[in-house]
């Protein structure tokens, strides 16, 4: 592309025709160059390509080097069919831009296709409707056969709204136009898909591997000087990779250029790549422009600001844009932007180290400073690193951690922490904060011993001022709550607050400290948007916007664990837009969790379980107690369903995670809690008396301790132990109502009941409620008259929903699948009509499935079978509770 420069228009010869070319895009991007005559013809792949181009799509893909552009080139020059052509480059990652080339190169084979989409791809969020009106104008025209090229997909196609829209394209092609991609590695398109339907036409890297006669013959042409052992030895050595094969022939001319036997190896390769490189193009260039491509080589890509701010020189840009004229290796990839060889520059460092080794730190340096000042904080690292001053890269990470978190950079942190030397931490006291705040986000567990060691040392350490202990204690209430102690991380967060005063907001780490407190109100199941304490956290907030932000996921978990399911729901779809919109992380985990604990609440089960599954299978370091809870709310589903297994297999992995990660109270609490529900399921009195004892919180305390004094036939003591539960959320109400209705006699039981299905009603309660057994809901029935019908109706599935616990297991191998299901939802009050609804089969079906369940069992109504059905259910199941319920 050296000498050409944009206009308002071009015009170029495409598939033989003259189009206009879209503004901004190159004439040479829509037409294949020639290739070098130094290539062999083979014809094998020519016809390989042309045969896969039966397909509406073929992809081209394999590592760079070896010869797919050469191959689509030659293949293009040979086919019969009209070919448009599109070379893509960094600058088409613009979904705008890449579909302006599409369009420009379509010009060719279907003139004033472009008027179909007119100026609409530069309008924002209308990049499908654009591709739609493409694919609508294309479709509407007979043409013969064509082939559309786009080759170096892999440059743009990680941008999801690339991929999405080039996704669309290829699935709804006309049936006249096929499409051929050259890529480096498998686009993000729905080839499984494709290839399912026949649809794919594919040649991949053992296709175009040389084979070892042409290595050699291509070997023979670079270097037609070797000996026939050597280009034996190079050929076989080479792989089929031709660009290996490439820089043998370059090496070994190098070798006869100074009059001395080429020796193959991979060193002697790079040391003579250096001697060509320096004898053969440097050594007669002009010294300046010599300069500037040593300097510039401690850089991958580099613009003209770039390289005046490494070289120190104004005309650093003029210089490399003479580099690209003189044939140096050198290309333009974008207005004011070069890229070096890669094999060039790694020599152009080599020599660079020879001669002035001092230099390259310096030259980092540089680079540093600019990418931290322009903000990209990545490559800034790095040359930061590269520069030997980890000191200013453990700066630049600890500010910039959050958004680089965020952004999906996480693999980069973590080996950017990893190659931070571990002297740095000890340059003074802030150093040791970033140090231990810059492991938060990638590595919980060495946060939480960096900040013990910290408060170790600073007892022992003299002169630190009282804002960097307030600081240490952010970081120590962050360190809290990842341990699972919620209480001391409010505490500790409170402490820093009165410490910083009313500039809290202007510390780096002090903004974090609200977000703290108002988490320890969502996960300790109090939070009440009309009391001072929610009142005080949403105030404070209001000043620090990213942070405010950031407290939508903890109110839409906290509204879901205090019991109000629609609210929640409300908060997550707000949680939901600000994530995307802020890509916060944490934010989209805590919404997702409360999404998953509301919906399982309403009764909606299918939709909760994926989201809980997914949740338990991702560890997202700075939200565990997200992972533990869902976890935790797998242990109830499973026994919902019967399946104590599958309980215990999700217990065991919150317990593992608990006592090697989360060992804290308000953790401990959770685990307790779902200790002795599965302890109960499996009729193992003990163990749930054991897991109680582990549950600090005073409310859970009390309605742990009532349930097995309940399950043990201990009314009274169970009485007893309500007299202290005081309720905190709607949710303590419902359940200390349901404990109470149980425990209390019957003069006072129905008005507990009655209450607890007020409020439950009102909030949508439903899995609450079912959750304590078949007598609860056996009362609610005789309630039903005074129960809000689509909150009976949820209730009534969710317990119809729940399997058989404690069956004989004869009596369940003796009956079929279906027959099971009909026995789960007999208990229920819905009519026979309802329940075959429910299952999805007509009534007649579900009458002959009853005939064969009353046979089955004995018996003779629908009234003895449900109540079969209940004793099934009970929490009396004989069995050996397994050692990971022994705490």
């Amino acid at each position: 592309m050296g000498g050409e420069v944009r206009s308002t228009s071009h015009a170029t010869r495409v598939a033989g025709r003259i189009e206009t070319v879209a503004p901004g895009i190159f004439p040479s991007k829509l037409r294949p160059a020639a290739n070098p005559a130094y290539l062999i013809p083979r014809p094998r792949l020519t016809v390989l390509v042309e045969a896969s181009t039966a397909a509406p799509l073929t992809l081209v893909v394999a590592p760079a080097g070896s010869g797919k552009t050469s191959l689509l080139r030659s293949w293009a020059a040979e086919t019969r069919m009209p070919v448009a052509w599109l070379s893509l480059d960094d600058e088409d990652r613009d979904p705008s831009r890449l579909w302006s080339g599409v369009v420009a190169a379509l010009e060719g084979v279907a003139p004033g296709v472009g008027a179909a989409v007119g100026d609409r791809l530069q309008r924002p969020g209308e990049l499908l409707e654009s591709v739609s009106a493409l694919l609508d104008d294309l479709e509407a025209r007979d043409h013969a056969p064509s082939v559309l090229v786009i080759d170096d997909l892999h440059l743009v196609d990680e941008t999801e709204a690339a991929s999405a829209s080039l996704s669309l394209f290829v699935q709804h092609v006309p049936a006249w136009l096929r499409l051929v991609v050259g890529s480096r590695r498998l686009p993000h398109l729905p080839v499984h898909r494709l290839r399912a339907r026949g649809q794919l036409g594919e040649v991949r890297f053992p296709e175009l591997r040389f084979s070892f006669d042409e290595a050699a013959a291509l070997l023979a042409r670079l270097a037609p000087e070797l000996e026939q052992d050597v280009v034996a030895e190079v050929a076989a050595r080479a792989g089929g990779w031709a660009a290996s094969i490439q820089l043998a022939a370059l090496a070994a001319r190098s070798a006869q250029a100074q009059g001395r036997p080429y020796v193959p190896s991979r060193d002697d390769e790079r040391t003579h790549l250096e001697d060509y490189v320096w004898h053969e193009m440097l050594d007669q260039e002009r010294g300046d422009v010599v300069d500037v491509l040593l300097a510039t080589a401690v850089v991958t890509r580099i613009d003209a600001a770039l390289a005046q701010a490494v070289t120190g020189r104004e005309d650093a840009g003029t210089l490399l844009a003479l580099a690209e004229d003189r044939g140096l290796f050198v290309s333009r990839i974008e207005p004011s932007g070069f890229e070096v060889h890669t094999l060039v520059r790694e020599a152009l460092l080599a020599m660079l180290a020879e001669r002035t080794p001092e230099r390259i730190a310096e030259l980092h340096a540089r680079a540093a400073e600019w990418h931290e000042a322009h903000g990209e904080a990545v490559p800034a690292l790095e040359h930061w690193l590269r520069a030997e001053r980890p000191r200013d890269a453990l700066r630049l990470l600890a500010a910039q951690a959050p958004a680089l978190y965020d952004a999906g950079q996480e693999s980069t942190m973590l080996r950017i922490v990893q190659e931070l030397p571990e002297s740095v931490a000890t340059d003074g006291p802030d150093a040791m904060l970033e140090y231990a705040w810059c492991h938060l986000l990638v590595d919980r567990q060495r946060f939480v011993a960096l900040v013990g060691t910290l408060r170790r040392a600073e007892r022992d350490q003299l002169g630190v001022d009282a804002t960097w202990s307030a600081r240490l204690e952010v970081l120590e209430s962050i360190a809290a709550t990842l341990t699972g102690d919620w209480e001391s991380s409010a505490a500790l967060a409170r402490s820093a607050l009165r410490t910083l005063g009313d500039t809290w907001w202007l510390d780096p780490l002090g903004r974090f400290t609200w977000n703290m407190i108002a988490r320890d109100v969502a996960l300790s199941e109090r939070w009440d948007e009309s009391s001072y304490e929610a009142r005080e956290v949403s105030s404070a907030l209001s000043v620090v916007p990213d942070r405010r932000i950031a407290l939508e996921g903890s109110l839409a978990l906290a509204e879901a664990l205090a019991g109000r399911p629609v609210d929640a729901l409300r908060l997550v779809a707000g949680a939901r837009q600000a994530s995307e919109h802020a890509n916060m992380t944490i934010l989209h985990t805590e919404a997702l969790t409360a999404e998953a604990v509301a919906h399982r609440e309403l009764g909606d089960a299918p939709i909760a379980l994926p989201l809980l599954a997914r949740l338990a299978d991702s560890r997202i370091e700075p939200a565990p107690h997200c992972q533990l809870l869902a976890l935790l709310e797998l242990v109830q589903v499973r026994l919902v369903e019967g399946n104590l297994d599958a309980a215990e297999e999700a217990f065991g992995r919150a317990t593992e995670l608990v006592d090697t990660e989360m060992p804290g109270p308000g953790a401990r609490t959770w685990l307790g809690r779902a200790g002795a529900s599965l302890s109960l399921a499996a009729g193992d009195l003990d163990g749930a008396r054991g897991w109680t004892t582990q549950v600090v919180d005073p409310f859970w305390t009390a309605a742990s301790t009532a349930r097995v004094h309940l399950a043990a036939g201990e009314p009274g003591l169970a009485a007893d132990a309500l007299k202290s539960a005081e309720p905190r959320c709607p949710r303590h109400t419902v359940v200390a109502h349901l404990l109470w209705f149980r425990a209390a006699d019957a003069r006072l039981a129905d008005e507990h009941l009655a209450a607890a299905v007020q409020e439950a009603a009102g909030l949508g309660l439903v899995q609450t409620v079912a959750d304590e057994g078949p007598d609860v809901v056996d009362g609610i029935e005789r309630l039903a008259w005074r129960v809000p019908v689509p909150w009976l109706d949820r209730l009534r599935r969710a317990v119809g929903a729940q399997a058989v616990l404690g069956a004989p297991a004869d009596v369940i191998d003796d009956l079929t699948e279906r027959e099971l299901e009909v026995l789960r939802i007999l208990p229920s009050r819905l009519t026979l009509r309802e329940i075959a609804d429910e299952l999805f089969i007509s009534i007649n079906t579900l009458k002959f499935h009853l005939k064969v369940i009353y046979r089955k069992l004995g018996c003779t109504s629908r009234a003895e079978a449900a109540d079969l059905a209940r004793s099934m259910t009970s929490l009396r199941r004989p069995r050996q509770a397994p050692s990971t319920r022994r705490r």
